[in-house]
């Protein structure tokens, strides 16, 4: 066996930032940039001039207010919504055999080679009045004529549910594969029945997994400009189409920016907060 060379080229302790560096040049130029491009937009007046006259202008807006906790709770909704379908599909995924797994994998994955506008102009359909959706509750006598789901909070809930659900189950599936068996195992044999074993041993072990998808589900609904828009109709109004409004048939773009701003903010603070909490809840963090 052959012993490493005296004269072997050494790593250099400035290589893994060389190797760094084009993925920070990115994200300054991507994603850093933007950003302080609209919060310089946000608090420039028309005269050049640094002022807080935009901000001032939305937070002592009522309508502002209304605009944002309805977003806010859009994407709450749509992100219990994904958690409540998801983990189950998850769980199982974690739990069938390497060909099952295959498939449903498969199944989850396939939506994402589809556009969200895609899918969203198929819900646009599936929800009509005469979509399969009425003609389904028709034929069942559930209803006896179609019912209003289209142009609803609720039409825009399941909408936005069916296009993120695939970051939940990805999110969860991760965690979960991770589980050891052995533990669910050992709780059953201590006598601890189905739920109190999920409720103490697997929903504290995957807690992460729901961290992460929930972070990506709540961020991409209040974001989620054309499912808002198309499902949601003339008569909801959320965040993104507010500082369209704002910005392009208004051409206040001071002001839109500054609407952007509060609500990159808000949910910014809202997914941190969350994410503290569901740690310290799990012995994540102890202070």
């Amino acid at each position: 066996m052959s012993m490493p060379s005296h004269a072997a080229r050494r790593v250099r302790p400035d290589t893994g930032v060389m190797l760094a560096l084009p993925l920070l040049l990115y994200f300054v130029v991507f994603v850093l940039a933007p950003q302080v491009v609209l919060l310089v937009m946000s608090v420039r007046g028309q005269d050049g001039v640094l002022t807080a006259a935009n901000f001032m202008r939305a937070l002592s807006d009522p309508m502002t207010y209304g605009v944002l906790f309805g977003t806010l709770r859009l994407g709450a909704y749509a992100t219990a919504a994904t958690v409540l379908t998801g983990f189950p599909y998850a769980l199982a995924m974690a739990m069938a055999g390497p060909r099952l797994r295959s498939g449903m994998l498969l199944l989850v994955i396939l939506p994402l080679l589809v556009s969200a506008v895609v899918r969203t102009f198929g819900w646009l359909v599936t929800l009509g009045n005469q979509g399969p959706v009425n003609a389904l509750l028709l034929s069942l006598g559930v209803i006896d004529h179609p019912i209003r789901i289209l142009f609803t909070e609720y039409a825009v809930v399941i909408g936005l549910t069916q296009i993120e659900l695939p970051m939940m189950v990805l999110a969860l599936y991760t965690v979960l594969s991770r589980v050891d068996p052995s533990l669910m195992l050992a709780s059953r044999s201590l006598g601890a029945g189905h739920w109190r074993t999920f409720l103490r041993v697997l929903l504290p072990l995957s807690v992460p997994g729901l961290i992460g998808g929930s972070a990506l589900v709540f961020a991409s609904a209040v974001g989620a400009f054309v499912s808002q828009t198309i499902l949601g109709g003339g008569g909801l109004l959320y965040m993104p189409m507010y500082i369209y409004q704002q910005s392009i048939l208004s051409q206040d773009w001071g002001y839109a920016a500054a609407l952007a701003v509060i609500l990159m903010v808000t949910v910014s603070a809202i997914i941190f907060a969350g994410t503290v909490l569901a740690r310290r809840s799990q012995g994540y963090i102890h202070g």
